[in-house]
């Protein structure tokens, strides 16, 4: 009896899966993913043909799916898969080649309990809230400020399972408080979704869409179509007004942005929100192409050769922008009244004119390393660094709608970085070097967006 652990795929093991099971007369092969349809994942798959294509291999293969939706697996749980094949050497045959462990089938006449009634139009509409057009082409926004609008009920229900100190879902309330009436609403896989909707209960009380990490710029796209054609043809009514939103964090704008970029080149009404929590938090804290450059990530250390992301992240908003949709604008959690006036905007563009894009910074206290309490005064802090400045583009002309340095509040990025558990290896001496490029692009970047600010046609 034994265990064989294979860590490697490709190239698979062929000869040492061979000759580890030689003598063998039964082998239970345990995977922790599901192939669904396939009677057994890839090592299974894997291990049962290297077994046949050999002649002499007479072992007997069971494969067992276990720790589905995150259930730990303990020793009492190894003992058992061992006793399993200890009978099915015993019997010298396999009753069940398949199945999983650990899992017990829920009632199926059991109806789940919808714990909060949908929104209404009525209740998602506040008319607090007005937007028109001033005498230069732009928007103007009449809103009260953001404690005024505590009444409205919040689109994403308390009672799901982020972690303590997440700021997905304050920045999310935020911009749902910006937008009036009905929303349908479009999430990729990430954080958001996954700790939203955990079967057979969802946190969302609107009509919600998941779709994979890339494609759901061009679902939704493709389902705002529907909706205006249907309309046009008079099987939905003119009066059924509806705003569509697509909520990415920007793991899913890294492997989506081929459709988002194509989307926004269509011009859908629609409006697509990414929250950058600047790595890939749902899957283990990988590096995206928002990380900035020095950040450790689990795909970026730091170490003797390494010392965090080796190149400067993606301006996102300005790939956008090159696509002249209507409006593109950035947030953050801890700017309220900032964000709001930009989502009443998003919505009258997404409206009336085409596809809107907006990229709210939020806060990670898990795999930023720091406090829980502490992500709205980082937050903060990369605005006044002006690593993250707080601008809008409105057919092309930019904005800067929050500048630290004309209030005096601009700070160097150090004090930005020295928040974070994982940037403070940027501040050592040996890392100076890093420190000084990132230093010296992220004022490149500023300065280019101040001209901007400053030019008629920019």
């Amino acid at each position: 009896m034994g265990v064989i652990s294979p860590n490697v795929l490709r190239p698979f093991p062929i000869q040492e899966i061979r000759e580890a099971c030689r003598n063998l007369k039964a082998l239970v092969i345990g995977e922790r993913a599901d192939s669904y349809g396939g009677h057994g994942n890839h090592v299974t798959h894997e291990v049962k043909s290297a077994l046949k294509d050999a002649p002499e291999n007479r072992t007997l293969c069971l494969s067992r799916i276990y720790g589905l939706g995150g259930k730990d697996f303990y020793a009492e749980d190894a003992e058992a898969l061992f006793g399993l094949a200890l009978e099915t050497a015993a019997r010298g045959q396999v009753e069940v080649p398949f199945d999983y462990y650990g899992v017990a089938l829920g009632d199926p006449k059991a109806v789940p309990v919808r714990a909060l009634p949908p929104i209404t139009r009525e209740e998602a509409t506040s008319g607090l809230i007005q937007v028109s057009t001033g005498d230069d082409g732009r928007l103007k926004v009449s809103a009260p400020p953001a404690w005024r609008l505590v009444t409205k009920p919040k689109r994403i229900a308390p009672g799901h399972s982020a972690c303590p100190g997440c700021g997905i879902f304050p920045a999310l309330d935020q911009f749902f408080k910006g937008i009036e009436g009905d929303v349908v609403v479009l999430y990729h896989t990430g954080c958001a979704m996954v700790v939203t909707t955990g079967y057979p209960y969802s946190a969302h009380r609107v009509t919600y869409i998941h779709n994979l990490f890339q494609n759901g710029a061009a679902t939704l796209g493709g389902l705002v179509e529907m909706f205006h054609e249907r309309q046009r043809r008079g099987e939905i009514p003119a009066s059924e007004d509806i705003t569509f939103v697509m909520v990415s964090g920007d793991g899913g704008m890294d492997i989506g942005l081929g459709f988002a970029l194509g989307a926004a080149v269509r011009n859908h009404k629609m409006i697509i929100v990414e929250y950058d929590n600047e790595g890939y938090m749902n899957t283990g804290s990988q590096l995206s192409y928002s990380t900035p450059m020095g950040h450790m990530t689990s795909t970026s250390h730091v170490g003797p050769q390494q010392s965090g992301h080796a190149f400067h992240h993606r301006d996102t908003p300005q790939l956008m922008a090159a696509c002249y949709i209507p409006y593109v604008f950035t947030g953050v959690e801890g700017f309220a009244d900032d964000l709001l006036r930009k989502a009443a905007k998003a919505q009258w563009y997404a409206k009336n004119e085409g596809m809107v894009y907006g990229k709210i910074l939020i806060s990670c206290p898990l795999n930023w390393r720091c406090d829980d309490r502490s992500g709205t005064t980082i937050v903060q802090a990369t605005v006044d660094s002006c690593f993250f400045p707080l601008y809008e583009i409105e057919k092309g002309k930019t904005c800067i709608t929050y500048d630290p340095e004309v209030i005096g509040r601009r700070i160097p990025v150090r004090d930005w970085l020295g928040l974070m558990g994982k940037t403070k290896h940027l501040l050592a001496p040996e890392r100076a070097h890093v420190l000084t490029e990132m230093e010296a692009e992220i004022e490149r970047r500023w300065r280019r967006l101040k001209a901007m600010h400053e030019h008629p046609l920019l």
